[in-house]
């Protein structure tokens, strides 16, 4: 696991380093040049001649100093600055006279951006709170349609460092070299794109500007899960691993909870009791005879006494019988449950019924279901994703996951962000998959953070793992819970 960082707390990482360790803010700058300088060295051994572009903030004094390390170095490295040389702070303004002072070259703003072997971006750092207009915005589309690879410092300059998103227009660069911690707007789409390869560089920033604060978010890796998966007793029989109640499947939406309750049973649930309309029996009995069925008619009550977990949502539909059972899991069961889907759509037409879910309940909206929610009295809309989520979860007592490209879990205070998955899970059906691992591993005894954070993970990396398998445009839903075994047995033998 590793931090991410958004604007506000990587710059107070940056401004207390040097205010409470004495390290010069210039020490700061020299540091990330020799980290880019290095990178460039081993990256473009070929690399002769390079045009670095500055701006007048501290990323264009990181820039200054890069191409003054490069000419020592034998490099042609010129620099066009764009910009007020009034406005450069005061150790731009400084790495800018030593750069001069060595016989570097700052070009006119007319210049030709052709005739070099790399570009370096040093336009904006991960301050930029604005979109980019004018000289910025021509220069910056100028580059980018050029075959010059480019190397950005920190961040492609247009990228948001709090949300990923393109400020007008941004760099698309062939690689990052990034300072201390990776950003948040690096690690979500588009930001990620835009990067290219991301190298993480020390450079003698501290987390001391992270003590006092709200945690930073934090990206899994695979290990992270060993410590977090159910353990499998050799003593073990059907009640060991917990009943799930997946209530799913509309008149003839058989296939989400199939899907559902095949990702419930491969991911270690004990028992899967599929409640859903009488016109699926026959499809989810023999798609999967390990689950037990009952028709969404008959009395709930005693499948609520026998599930240890329940999950509601997928292909549920928005009836009056939908609703019906929604109203009736969250008034009369008391333990963890997922909510995904219609359930979702019917809680935010019915926000009277949000108390009732506590904070036992895992969220599992999709971007546009989140919107739907966050317009509820409950929810409060930010200006991006994670903070909407963040605030809905506090507001309201359950633990979210904002599935997309990143899915990202919070309980309101912590938050993960998923690297792991592909556009391969583009694909409807994916989302009820996610339902049924989660679903199994409440059942499974796993509080309803852990669930959701162990379930976003196993679910991206089984989907990982299809793609490598069968390719990203070929795969299905289906496939998913089918390679839920490969990464179980992967991380066993990571275990072992």
């Amino acid at each position: 696991m590793y931090y991410v960082l958004n604007r506000e707390q990587m710059q107070a990482c940056d401004r207390l380093t040097t205010a409470r360790m004495g390290v010069p803010s210039l020490v700061l700058m020299e540091r990330a040049a020799l980290a880019v300088s290095d990178v460039i060295s081993s990256r473009y051994p070929d690399c002769r001649r390079v045009l670095v572009l500055c701006g007048s903030g501290n990323n264009g004094g990181d820039g200054f100093a890069l191409a003054r390390l490069l000419l020592l170095k034998g490099i042609r490295a010129d620099v066009l600055f764009v910009g007020k040389h009034s406005s450069m702070t005061e150790q731009t303004r400084t790495e800018c006279a030593i750069f001069e002072n060595y016989g570097g070259t700052v070009l006119p703003d007319d210049a030709p951006l052709k005739d070099y072997d790399l570009i370096a971006d040093a336009l904006f750092g991960i301050g930029l709170s604005r979109d980019i207009i004018g000289r910025y915005a021509d220069l910056i589309r100028a580059v980018n349609r050029m075959d010059t690879p480019v190397i950005a410092i920190d961040i492609p300059s247009g990228i948001s460092a709090d949300d990923g998103q393109v400020c007008g227009t941004a760099i698309r660069a062939d690689c990052t070299v990034t300072f201390a911690f990776r950003k948040i707007g690096q690690i979500l789409y588009p930001g990620a794109e835009y990067c290219g390869e991301l190298i993480l560089r020390d450079v003698g920033i501290t987390d001391i500007g992270l003590s006092g604060g709200q945690d930073p978010a934090c990206v899994p890796e695979a290990s992270d899960l060993l410590s977090l998966l159910p353990r499998r007793r050799s003593d073990a029989n059907k009640g060991t691993y917990g009943k799930l109640l997946l209530i799913a499947g509309l008149d003839n939406m058989a296939g989400a909870a199939v899907m559902a309750g095949e990702a419930a049973c491969r991911t270690g649930c004990g028992l899967v009791c599929v409640c859903s309309h009488e016109k699926n029996r026959i499809i989810l009995q023999s798609s999967l005879p390990e689950a037990l069925f009952v028709p969404w008619d008959d009395d709930l009550r005693p499948w609520l006494d026998w599930a240890d977990a329940v999950a509601i949502g997928p292909g549920l539909g928005k009836t009056a019988r939908s609703l019906e059972l929604l109203r009736q899991v969250l008034s009369d069961w008391h333990g963890s449950l997922v909510v995904d889907a219609d359930a979702l759509n019917l809680l935010a037409g019915n926000p009277e019924l949000l108390p009732l879910a506590g904070n036992r309940a895992v969220f599992t909206p999709h971007p546009g279901e989140m919107g739907r929610l966050a317009a509820c009295p409950g929810g409060e809309a930010a200006a991006f994703p994670i903070p909407t989520a963040e605030n809905y979860s506090r507001k309201n007592g359950c633990i979210v996951v904002l599935k997309g490209a990143r899915t990202v879990v919070t309980d309101g205070s912590e938050t993960m962000i998923s690297t792991f998955g592909n556009e391969g899970m583009a694909t409807g059906g994916s989302g009820d998959t996610l339902t049924g691992i989660i679903g199994s591993l409440l059942a499974q005894g796993l509080t309803p953070l852990d669930a959701a954070r162990a379930g976003v993970c196993l679910h991206g990396l089984a989907g990982d793992a299809a793609a490598a398998s069968l390719g990203t445009c070929s795969m299905l839903a289906g496939d998913i819970p089918r390679f839920l075994p490969q990464v179980f047995q992967s991380l066993r033998q990571k275990k072992g």
